[in-house]
């Protein structure tokens, strides 16, 4: 699934505006659970979070490898949560979704496609770290401003 010009532009912005003001409107004192809901099907968040265990499950996998000193896996593992994730969900769910949400998501993989890359042309233990605390910025950034509708 390829997104358009415009969206591929966006992204970095939507990104870095959500990831910035909503964690500390979501954090304030006496301000309850301020998060922005997902409004989803039971199909659509089951596939969701099936996602978001794929996220942890390949962060888990990189960590490992590079405390085993073997960031040629690297590659191979942070390709599974790239953008072929994305080619067997229903592109209704993203649409579904608040707009910050899904421009979020997208750049996660597209972060996963570039660390893969990156790894692959010899990144250093130390880059491959620093790519992927920026992945975890967007986990977070995305848990302290979204919640899944129940």
């Amino acid at each position: 699934m390829r997104f358009s010009w415009f969206a591929a532009a966006m992204l970095p912005l939507v990104a870095m505006m959500v990831a910035g003001s909503v964690v500390a409107k979501d954090r304030a004192p006496g301000k309850g659970d301020q998060r922005e809901a997902v409004m989803l099907n039971r199909e659509e968040a089951l596939e969701l979070l099936a996602g978001m265990r794929t996220y942890l499950e390949t962060i888990q996998d990189i960590v490992s490898a590079l405390a085993e000193n073997k960031t040629a896996r690297v590659p191979k593992i942070a390709a599974r949560s790239g953008n072929k994730m994305l080619s067997g969900i229903n592109p209704m769910t993203g649409l579904k979704a608040p707009v910050g949400f899904t421009m979020m998501s997208l750049d996660t993989h597209d972060k996963f496609d570039k660390l893969a890359e990156k790894a692959g042309r010899g990144a250093s233990r130390t880059e491959v770290l620093t790519d992927l605390a920026d992945i975890l910025n967007n986990c977070s950034g995305c848990h302290a401003a979204y919640k899944l509708a129940r």
